[in-house]
């Protein structure tokens, strides 16, 4: 498997199933490592979709919105389903948003969620300065490859249609007034220092869930994208640890 790829990549294995989403305009390059880590230590199927519009071109992304992105995670959880009874859903910053997104309204399919860096709607400032801008441009300065480790990258765009960036803002800004109602248990990472969106997305979900069951492990030697930076070891070990359990 070419880990550089920005391809959807599926590695079959047991019954228990975890499907792993990335996040806004990036690609499942971003979680691969992580996904055959998972698939070394779970000996689980390990299912990571492209959403739509990425991996293409920004301006294939400008067609699509929230519904498109859920659609493609949800295709592919219901997929999962045909042949697997217990799903882990786990993502990448809009990924975790989906991921949460998704085990809310669909309860029976998922058995457990793990986020890593996830937004509720908590984003920095000069993002969300740029959605009342008085002459608003078509494009963003790209927002991915935020990474401690100076020797990786993230496969992502260099730029990011606006219109897309309010999709994204709708989807989890509306995803974390729902949080009251997810009741999966759940394993939060959260970045210390995210320059892509705010580190209190972790406390917030926290704390604002339903679940019974609710770890948050604070990642201390990563930045946004922690599924490829120096703490990608511990989250794999913890992930691996956090679905092995009974939670039924």
């Amino acid at each position: 498997m070419d880990i550089n790829s920005p391809e959807a990549f599926k590695l079959d294995g047991s019954k228990q199933g975890i499907l792993l989403i990335h996040g806004f305009t990036g690609t499942p390059q971003s979680v691969k490592w992580l996904g055959k880590r998972l698939h070394e230590l779970t000996g689980a199927t390990v299912h990571a979709p492209r959403l739509a519009g990425h991996g293409e071109t920004p301006e294939e992304l400008a067609k699509t919105g929230f519904r498109d992105w859920l659609a493609s995670a949800e295709n592919a959880l219901h997929d999962l389903r045909k042949e697997h009874q217990k799903i882990t859903v786990a993502g990448l910053s809009l990924g975790g948003t989906i991921a949460l997104n998704i085990a809310i309204r669909f309860p029976e399919e998922i058995r457990n969620v793990v986020t890593i860096n996830a937004s509720t709607g908590l984003y920095s400032s000069y993002q969300m300065l740029a959605i009342f801008d008085d002459k608003p441009k078509a494009y963003h300065d790209g927002i991915g490859s935020d990474i401690k480790d100076p020797s990786i990258r993230e496969i992502c765009y260099d730029k990011i249609p606006c219109r897309a960036l309010k999709e994204r803002y709708i989807l989890a800004s509306a995803t974390g007034q729902m949080l009251e109602l997810m009741s999966k248990p759940i394993l939060i990472f959260q970045s210390r220092e995210d320059h892509v969106v705010s580190p209190q997305n972790g406390k917030r979900i926290a704390n604002s869930v339903a679940s019974e069951t609710v770890m948050l492990k604070l990642l201390e030697n990563s930045y946004h994208v922690a599924t490829l930076d120096h703490d990608k070891e511990f989250m794999a070990q913890e992930i691996s640890s956090f679905i092995k359990l009974d939670l039924i």
